[in-house]
């Protein structure tokens, strides 16, 4: 009887073991082994392993949820830095859905009306926000003396199209009611997915007459549904691949077909009357380096006043680490376009 009785705890934790195991083999089988083939900037620490997202099945979404948990973790408890406050964001959406996030502001200054920025964060529409990204808008926070907003939209693997666009806008639209804004100086920002958020709420404001943002400043983002363009092809399997790309957009539309009436896919964007002056920057060893140029082009081509950038040797999420050399150069020059915007010097 006791040698049965001691079978049972090693039979328990085989039970628990094995299917983490199997996870983590899977992630492992799915790694991204072309990442750092391609010759970036050696000033810049090489892009970490990365699972590709490619993959449209159930392993994936556990393995895009276990990331979120542990973001949701960290972000939580990321510290600000001593000369910004860190606050919860609560936002009633819509539909009644209560949006969290964070704000960031100077510290001192939780009563003053400030120069506002709406930052949408990347994730493929998927992901939820990164420690990396609270790290970015702390320093745009000290750096403008202004306040940041990062809502924690929906994601799409539980809310595609058009509820993320619409949770970022219902948290402009909170800016502008809070008081708390100087709304003759809202900046709405946004990184790699963010980035499309971010042009759709510009054209939702524009629309619909919410407020005039005195900017947009689009990094890296995602702009079109296309798989035309060479970057494509030439960066597929950078840190950002070609496969998970169309992946992304699949679960984001879910099966919509977009069109220019809409704000699903800023590329289709026929009209841009009134759309407030843009800084687009694209990453040269990335996938979506040319659909970036493009947008922008079409932006100045629809009289839009565009500021674009490719940054040489740079990845996509090249910018994680804020206290890099190399990136510290970038923020500075993003800094002092949006400074420019804010006075209202044209560039």
């Amino acid at each position: 009887m006791k040698n049965k009785k001691r079978k049972w705890p090693a039979i328990v934790l085989t039970v628990i073991l094995l299917p983490v195991l199997a996870f983590v083999l899977l992630c492992v089988s799915r790694i991204n082994r072309h990442i750092n083939d391609y010759h970036y900037d050696p000033e810049l620490p090489k892009p970490g392993v990365s699972v590709d997202l490619k993959y449209d099945d159930a392993g994936t979404d556990l393995y895009i949820r276990w990331c979120n948990l542990l973001d949701g973790i960290q972000t939580s408890a990321w510290k600000a830095p001593e000369e910004i406050v860190k606050k919860p964001l609560k936002v009633t959406a819509r539909d009644g859905y209560e949006i969290g996030g964070y704000i960031q502001e100077p510290t001192g200054c939780e009563d003053e009306k400030l120069p506002t920025m709406l930052y949408c964060h990347g994730g493929a529409f998927f992901l939820t926000m990164m420690n990396c990204q609270l790290d970015i808008g702390a320093y745009y926070a000290d750096a403008l003396h202004c306040r940041v907003l990062l809502p924690e939209y929906r994601t799409s693997l539980d809310a595609p199209y058009p509820t993320p666009v619409y949770d970022c806008y219902d948290t402009l639209q909170w800016i502008a009611e809070s008081g708390q804004a100087d709304t003759d100086r809202v900046m709405i920002y946004g990184d790699s997915a963010g980035g499309c958020l971010a042009a759709e709420v510009t054209l939702l404001c524009c629309d619909e007459g919410l407020l005039q943002p005195v900017c947009q400043m689009l990094i890296y983002p995602v702009t079109d549904t296309s798989q035309e363009y060479s970057s494509l092809t030439e960066f597929e399997y950078a840190v950002w691949p070609r496969e998970a790309n169309l992946r992304m957009w699949k679960v984001y539309l879910d099966s919509i077909t977009p069109t220019a009436a809409d704000y699903a896919v800023p590329m289709l964007r026929e009209d841009f009357a009134g759309v407030p002056k843009a800084y687009v920057e694209a990453a040269e060893k990335d996938t979506l380096c040319d659909q970036d140029a493009a947008y922008a082009e079409k932006l100045r081509a629809g009289g839009v006043d565009v500021t674009f950038r490719t940054v040489e040797g740079a990845y996509h999420g090249f910018d994680g680490p804020v206290e890099n050399s190399f990136v510290q150069r970038i923020l500075k020059e993003r800094v002092n376009w949006l400074q420019a915007a804010l006075d209202g010097i044209r560039e």
